[in-house]
């Protein structure tokens, strides 16, 4: 957990005891692994479960003392498990919002009782606990550089001592660093199929959505806009403290069939955001679904209407010509471009009939698939096609 958690969950101050994980598809991934890890440990591990860690692991709450049944001590705001160490003290402690736990059977027991708030429960534990390992079996296993020595001179000293603990120890310690490197895999096979968006992709998007949007019953949406029109020269719309997340810019989108939806753009793709704070123009930054690889496709999950009357549009965008008069405005415009030296004047509207007259069947008809558009679009994400 301690290498993983250095190198590959995104922190929002990193390298600071004060940064918080950030809640990315990444850090999720790389959480509910840890979960899985700690909650098959006590039926896996039975014996190295019930070791009891050097320091307890220590944080902030949301359980109350309502989740704790059977083999746990209620007395008020306090929780004690019944299970205590060498020195008399309980294996789990809580009391008021604090919890205190010495050992990974307890860990996996409170996994279990806290339900949907585990993955909670998980990033408070590891945010308040950053090096976990140095509580865990002690600082000489914390995570340092040159691992490959660290684990040499341990392996020695379990030669050496001939303890039962030590090597105790040193079973939990490969356990961990087996579920390290796991994630560290993990993160790295995220990162590589990941798909990073840019201001330029995004601003495309938009603008063409724009196409699409105005009060009328048929358009996919009643209107889409940036929270802010103030451009930085990276393309970015986010103040700078956002753009250091790889935020882009933020939008506020009006469907037609639901309440507006505050949006932010991301680099790693875009999500739906806590909204607007009261009488303030700042925002609400957190999180509030999944991450999309697109607006489109965003909003294809949102909006029932949107979907529906993009099908409607599909026929007024790309629908094709109908009569001789349009085939005459694209044989203007083609004759202009092969032969760049001749004024607008000389094109009338005489020469223009002539010259479509004279053209045979096969051309016409390879005209006309020229410009028949692609319908991939609607498969495919819409920003995709045009931009």
């Amino acid at each position: 957990m301690g290498a993983a958690l250095a190198r590959a969950a995104q922190w929002t101050a990193a390298g600071s005891g004060t940064g918080t994980l950030e809640i990315t598809p990444l850090n999720e991934s790389l959480l509910n692994q840890i979960i899985k890890f700690v909650e098959n440990f006590s039926t896996r591990h039975p014996q190295e479960a019930a070791f009891v860690f050097r320091e307890p692991l220590e944080w902030k709450t949301q359980l109350g003392c309502s989740v704790f049944g059977e083999g746990y001590v209620i007395n008020g705001a306090t929780v004690q498990s019944e299970a205590k160490g060498k020195d008399g003290q309980p294996l789990l402690l809580l009391t008021e919002s604090t919890l205190r736990v010495r050992s990974f059977d307890q860990l996996s027991c409170l996994l279990q009782v806290a339900m949907e708030k585990k993955l909670k429960e998980a990033q408070a534990c590891l945010e308040a606990n950053r090096d976990p390992i140095v509580k865990i079996l002690g600082s000489e296993y914390g995570t340092v550089e040159g691992e490959d020595m660290s684990m040499l001179h341990l392996l020695d000293k379990v030669k050496k001592d001939d303890d039962p603990e030590t090597e105790m120890k040193m079973k939990i310690f490969l356990l961990i660093q087996q579920l390290d490197l796991q994630l560290l895999n993990s993160s790295l096979k995220h990162i590589s199929q990941d798909i990073r968006l840019n201001p330029a992709a995004i601003n495309n998007e938009v603008n063409l959505l724009k196409i699409f949007s105005g009060k009328g019953e048929n358009t996919a949406l009643e209107s889409l806009e940036y929270t802010s029109d103030y451009v930085f020269s990276n393309g970015c719309r986010a103040p700078p403290w956002r753009q250091v997340h790889g935020e882009i810019c933020y939008l506020v989108i009006k469907p037609h069939d639901t309440d507006p939806l505050y949006v932010t753009c991301s680099t790693a793709g875009v999500f739906l955001n806590g909204g607007q704070l009261k009488g303030k123009d700042d925002l609400y930054y957190e999180r509030k679904s999944d991450v999309y690889k697109d607006i489109v496709t965003f909003l294809r999950e949102r909006s029932p209407r949107f979907v529906e009357n993009m099908a409607k549009q599909e026929y007024n965008f790309f629908k094709e010509p109908t009569s001789e008069k349009n085939y005459q405005r694209v044989e203007v415009v083609d004759a202009k471009v092969s032969d760049q030296s001749q004024s607008r004047s000389d094109f009338t509207e005489k020469n223009v009939h002539e010259k479509v007259k004279s053209s045979a069947a096969s051309r016409r008809s390879t005209e006309q698939k020229k410009l028949e558009p692609s319908m991939k679009w609607k498969n495919t994400g819409l920003s995709a096609s045009h931009r």
